[in-house]
């Protein structure tokens, strides 16, 4: 990760500090290589939690901009540039979140949206490749967007901060949906911010970092309340999000019909020529058992 930031961003070295939160060991500590030509601090010693650490991190913070980032992201040239760009130019952007891919190269975050239970989901996660046409082009307004790489205005941040009730996952999402309902700003995906995140990488290694029922309750009672006291305008930008995911899937399966139709026409193809080749043979066998049959009476 502290490697791809040199690519990610044209922003000269004094303007960037890099705030890391550790709950690692001294020599684990030790062996960290900052190969990114930015300032490193240790800001924060701490068990983990995401919550109350990047709080902790967003408080000894001095620039203009948060990224909010996991260690376990590489980044794409030109990221952090790119979702600067979009907070400065897409109107009232509270806040926004990239495309994350796996190793793979398979879409695993392009925005979140929910489900007629108010769950919340990655769209399209890992059902097509990260550079799908569904996925690329403008930013987009989503409802929410994922806490392992967002970029935010410092103070907007402060001025809402992480909810730390969560045990394992769900802040990143009530943030998204507070810039909102609190700041009256909007959500984007960035496509342009862009990098391979390995997946749960760090949280698969803790027991106690699987989902969890009481973070689900309080986040889908968080979105059904946004939704009850929505304006006009942001219901219609949740179906808008809604909408365009369902022409993904759409265009997917239509696409995933016509391979498949290919494929049958070729196996039918197939079949054919073996139909015709077999018939051939067994005209010809035909034939030189008539001639046998022939030559014996004879």
């Amino acid at each position: 990760m502290l490697s791809s930031l040199r690519e990610a961003t044209k922003i000269t070295p004094e303007e960037i500090e890099i705030l890391c939160s550790w709950n690692g060991s001294q020599e684990e500590e030790n062996q960290i290589e900052n190969k990114s030509g930015y300032e490193l601090l240790i800001a924060n010693r701490a068990p983990y939690h995401f919550a109350s650490n990047v709080n902790s991190l967003a408080n000894k913070a001095n620039g203009e901009f948060l990224l909010l980032i996991n260690d376990d992201i590489i980044l794409d040239p030109g990221s952090i540039d790119a979702g600067i760009i979009c907070l400065e130019n897409e109107p009232h952007a509270g806040l926004a979140g990239g495309r994350l891919r796996n190793p793979d190269g398979d879409l695993i975050h392009a925005g979140i949206v929910f489900d007629t239970r108010f769950s919340p989901y990655h769209q399209l996660d890992q059902l097509i490749p990260a550079d799908d046409e569904s996925v690329m082009g403008k930013n987009q307004i989503v409802p929410a967007v994922t806490g392992a790489l967002i970029i935010i205005r410092r103070k907007d941040f402060l001025s809402l901060g992480l909810n730390e009730n969560y045990k394992v996952c769900g802040e990143d999402v009530e943030l998204c949906l507070d810039a909102k309902r609190k700041l009256a700003l909007k959500v984007f995906y960035c496509p342009d911010m862009s990098g391979i995140h390995e997946y749960e990488s760090t949280r698969s290694q803790s027991s106690n970092q699987k989902a969890n029922t009481e973070d689900l309750s309080r986040i889908r009672m968080i979105y059904r309340e946004f939704i009850e006291k929505a304006s006009k305008e942001q219901l219609q930008e949740e179906l808008f999000a809604s909408i365009r995911e369902s022409q993904a899937f759409r265009r997917i399966h239509s696409s995933q019909l016509r391979e498949e139709l290919v494929t049958w026409q070729e196996k039918y193809h197939y079949l054919q020529i073996n139909r015709l080749i077999n018939e051939q043979k067994i005209s010809r066998l035909q034939k030189e058992l008539s001639n046998l049959r022939s030559n014996s009476k004879h």
